[in-house]
Formats: C-alpha cells, structure tokens, sequence
C-alpha cells in the first residue's frame, strides 16, 4: 500500500485529470500480499480507468499488474470477465 501512496501515486498525479477511485486496497494474489489501487485519469484526449495491483513477491522483490480501459467501458461485461481471467490466470516469475 506504502508503494502505490508514496511512489507511484505522486506521478500518477502529474497526469491530466487525475482522481483516485476509493481508497487504496490491502489484498492477497496467488497467497502473496498485494494492494489495489484504482483510478481515472486523461491520456491522448480519452478517459480512461486503471485497476493497478502491486504483488509483494518476496526478497525485495514486487510486481506491478494494471489493467486500463475507456471509463465508459469499465461497468461494461465483458471487460470485467476479461479482467476477472487477467487476475485468475496470470502467474508472475518464480520467487
């Protein structure tokens, strides 16, 4: 969660229109600790939602997964069916 606040989110705020969604997230992936941070944010002239997840994967080691579509595609089914199977079915590297 530190990450996503202190690290990435200060970028993330240089962005044109940028606003968090919520507050971040503590969660697990796969029985690793992870966080959840979404948010929208203006890029080329489209707004867009992004679902970030950061995997702590041991030894200093950590993984970022993000997930952005239009923000009127968000809500849509199909797109959260897709982004359901992202989670369910992507391993990162072994620790």
């Amino acid at each position: 969660m530190a990450v996503w606040r202190d690290d990435v989110e200060p970028n993330l705020k240089q962005a044109d229109d940028y606003d968090r969604i919520g507050a971040i997230r503590a969660t697990t992936y796969q029985g690793r600790k992870a966080a959840d941070m979404e948010w929208t944010a203006d890029v080329d002239g489209t707004r867009v939602y992004t679902l970030g997840r950061g995997i702590l994967l041991g030894e200093g080691r950590s993984f970022s997964l993000r997930w952005t579509t239009p923000d009127a595609d968000w809500e849509d089914a199909a797109n959260q069916e897709a982004l359901r199977t992202f989670f369910r079915t992507f391993r990162p590297g072994s620790v």
